[in-house]
C-alpha cells in the first residue's frame, strides 16, 4: 500500500537497533527470538498486527513435508533435498513445542494424512511410503478396510492414506501470540508500514508513519508481500490467495475427523475445528489464473468448488460458519528463500530476506525464521539461497 504525503509525520520518534525486522508473522518473529536469544537487539516492524496475513490466516497444520508427496518431491527435488525439507518441518515442530505451544488453547495431537483419491496419487503413495521408511521417516498406510469410522472415509472416495503420526494441529493466532510473548526484549511496532529504506550514514534508516528505525542490518519477512520492497524477487515470490471454508455440519458426528487431511496432491485440505466446525481449504489449483493474486477477498468459484467438495466428502447438510482468504508468497521450487539481496531503494548488502514458504508457513516458518538470522549473521550456511535457481 502507498503511503501518501499528508500520512508521513516528520517529527516523530527514531530507534536505534542492530537489525530491523519487517513482518511480525512467523518467520519475522521467530527470527527475533533467535536474534534476542544471541544478546542482538532488534525490532520488528509490522504493517498491521502481528499475524495479521497469511500467518493468522491458515488452517493451522503443524505437518511434516511440504505439498506434494515425498515420492514427487524426491522426484522433483532430489531425494537429498526432498529428506532434508521433511526432516526441517520435522525440527520445526519439535522446536514449537519446546517453546511451549502444546500448552495453547488450539493445539491438538493430530496425525495428518495425505489421501489419495484414486491414481496416479494412490502409486505415488505407495512409493513415498517406501522412500520414506528407507529413509527412517516413522510412517504408516491406511486402506478403506483399516480406516477409522469418520465422515471422509465413509464417503468412499479416498482409495488409500498416507499417515504421519507426530504431526499437530494449533490455531494460527495462538501460535502467533506465543511467538510474541516469548519476546523479552524486543519491542513489536504494530500499524507501522514500511513506505521508505534509506541510507543514513554507515548505517540504514527505515522510515515508517509513527517510526523511524536506523538499524546495521535489514531482515524482510513479508513473504507474500515482498516484492514491494525488494527488486531481486521480482518474478520469483509469487502471491498466491488461499481461501479458506468453515462449516458446521447438521449432524455432530461429521464433525469427527480423525486426522487432518490432505487431498488431490496437497489442492484441496479439510480438518477438524473446535466446536463442532470443520475447516476446509485449497482449490486454488482449478482456478489458478485468478488466484495468483494479493487481493484479500474470496471469489464465487473457489467458494462454490469447495462446498462442492464438502458436500462429495463430508455431509450434504451443513451451515457455513465462515469464508476467509490469506495471501501466500511462492516459490518456484515450493523451498523457502533465505537470500542477502537489494531493496528498491537502497544499494546496500546488510539486507537480508526470509519467504516463499508456499503455503507451509505453520510448517516451516519457525525453523527458518531462525535459521534465517543465523545465515544472516554468518554462523551458518543455507540450502535455501537464490543461486538455486541461477544453477537450474
Amino acid at each position: 500500500m502507498t503511503i501518501s504525503l499528508w500520512q508521513r509525520t516528520p517529527s516523530h520518534e527514531t530507534e536505534q537497533c542492530d537489525v530491523a525486522i519487517i513482518g511480525a508473522g512467523i518467520s519475522g518473529l521467530s527470527a527475533a527470538l533467535e536474534l534476542e536469544s544471541r544478546g542482538i537487539r532488534c525490532i520488528v516492524l509490522e504493517a498491521d498486527y502481528a499475524g495479521s496475513k497469511a500467518s493468522g490466516r491458515n488452517a493451522g497444520y503443524l505437518i511434516r513435508g511440504a505439498a506434494e508427496n515425498y515420492a514427487l518431491a524426491s522426484q522433483n527435488l532430489g531425494r537429498d533435498m526432498a529428506r532434508y525439507l521433511w526432516e526441517w518441518t520435522q525440527q520445526n515442530l519439535i522446536g514449537l513445542k519446546q517453546l511451549g505451544l502444546e500448552s495453547t488453547p488450539g493445539f491438538a495431537q493430530r496425525p495428518s494424512c495425505v489421501v489419495a483419491i484414486g491414481d496416479p496419487e494412490h502409486s505415488e503413495l505407495i512409493e513415498s511410503h517406501r522412500l520414506m521408511t528407507e529413509d527412517g521417516l516413522h510412517v504408516s498406510l491406511i486402506e478403506p478396510g483399516n480406516a477409522p469410522d469418520d465422515s471422509l472415509w465413509r464417503s468412499g472416495k479416498p482409495t488409500l492414506g498416507l499417515l504421519n503420526p507426530e504431526d499437530a494441529v494449533c490455531s494460527p493466532i495462538d501460535l502467533v501470540q506465543l511467538l510474541a510473548a516469548s519476546l523479552s526484549t524486543t519491542p513489536v511496532f504494530e500499524h507501522a508500514e514500511v513506505y521508505r529504506i534509506e541510507d543514513d550514514g554507515n548505517r540504514i534508516r527505515i522510515r515508517t508513519r509513527p517510526v523511524d528505525v536506523v538499524c546495521s542490518r535489514v531482515l524482510v519477512c513479508t513473504n507474500a508481500y515482498a516484492s514491494e520492497l525488494i527488486r531481486d524477487l521480482d518474478g520469483i515470490i509469487t502471491p498466491n490467495r488461499g481461501q479458506m471454508l468453515a462449516i458446521k455440519p447438521d449432524d455432530p458426528s461429521d464433525a469427527d475427523l480423525e486426522f487432518a487431511y490432505y487431498l488431490n496432491h496437497g489442492s484441496e485440505y479439510v480438518r477438524a475445528a473446535p466446536d463442532g466446525q470443520i475447516i476446509f481449504g485449497g482449490a486454488r489449483t482449478y482456478h489458478a489464473e485468478h488466484e495468483q493474486t494479493s487481493a484479500d477477498d474470496v471469489s464465487d468459484e473457489v467458494q462454490g468448488h469447495l462446498e462442492q467438495f464438502v458436500r462429495e466428502l463430508i455431509t450434504e447438510n451443513y451451515q457455513v460458519t465462515a469464508r476467509w482468504s490469506g495471501i501466500m508468497g511462492f516459490s518456484p521450487d515450493g523451498m523457502p528463500i533465505v537470500t542477502q539481496t537489494k531493496v528498491h531503494t537502497l544499494d546496500n548488502p546488510n539486507v537480508w530476506f526470509c519467504g516463499g514458504l508456499t503455503g507451509h508457513g505453520m510448517s516451516m516458518g519457525y525453523q527458518t525464521g531462525r535459521h534465517a538470522a543465523r545465515v544472516m549473521l554468518e554462523d551458518e550456511p543455507t540450502r535455501f539461497g537464490l543461486d538455486r535457481f541461477a544453477q537450474a
